[in-house]
């Protein structure tokens, strides 16, 4: 058996990340390494750079300053694009739907698309546990707004990934769908994938987050274990708990 090296079990590398926007940066020195089976959590409130962050490491914003790769690949490079859709999965702060298109329809367009095996088998059973068997052929508008972020988060979990990113996916959610989430987290965990998420909920990340990264007008104001920074000033300063 070949011996792992570190940057082989690294799977995602930002460094020195910045982004401005009308000359005031959102970002700044931004870094974060993720590897296999580890669960990295960002915290911090609106404006803190959190999905400035997230967007850039999925090679949806480039940034002013920094790099960042992803398996090996700069993400804003010749390859950069064809690197993140292979290996990462993606789901936005705000549910982003086709409004003609049921439930059913997204998870089959999504398992279409990355060429899932026994697509119907696992979409049914991902909607099982959400909760969303009896509406899978409703259409966006006839969901609440948790119904849709449970349809968005499903999409994210059927197709394959080695990084599974989730911007705030606990909004929107009640108790029950929090732990299910939770559960879904935990087995891309254990089965090796990186996992990022955002939320303002620091205790959602108990038990599950290998790092903690706390945001604050776009600089890592701490970063650490849970225990550590849950139990740190700046997260009580913050009432990030």
């Amino acid at each position: 058996m070949t011996e792992q090296t570190a940057d082989d079990r690294q799977l995602v590398v930002a460094e020195g990340v910045g982004r401005d926007y009308a000359g005031v940066p959102a970002l700044d020195d931004f870094d974060l390494v993720m590897d296999h089976g580890q669960v990295s959590v960002l915290v911090g409130h609106n404006g803190s750079g959190k999905t400035t962050a997230m967007s850039i490491i999925a090679g949806r914003v480039e940034p002013n300053r920094g790099s960042v790769k992803v398996a090996g690949v700069d993400v804003f490079g010749a390859n950069g694009s064809i690197a993140v859709r292979a290996a990462v999965s993606f789901a936005p702060d705000a549910p982003t739907l086709y409004p003609d298109l049921t439930v059913s329809d997204h998870l089959d367009l999504v398992g279409m698309a990355h060429g899932v095996e026994d697509v119907e088998e696992r979409a049914s059973a991902i909607l099982e546990r959400f909760g969303l068997t009896a509406r899978r052929h409703l259409l966006p508008r006839e969901l609440s707004r948790g119904m849709r972020q449970k349809t968005q988060l499903s999409c994210a979990l059927l197709r394959p990934f080695a990084v599974l990113m989730l911007d705030e996916p606990v909004a929107g959610l009640d108790p029950p769908s929090r732990r299910t989430l939770w559960s879904f987290l935990a087995e891309a965990k254990d089965e090796g994938a990186a996992v990022l998420f955002s939320t303002h909920q620091l205790t959602f990340a108990e038990g599950l987050a290998d790092r903690v990264v706390v945001l604050h007008e776009g600089r890592v104001a701490a970063s650490g274990t849970y225990d550590d920074v849950s139990t740190s000033d700046v997260v009580g300063d913050l009432g990030l708990i």
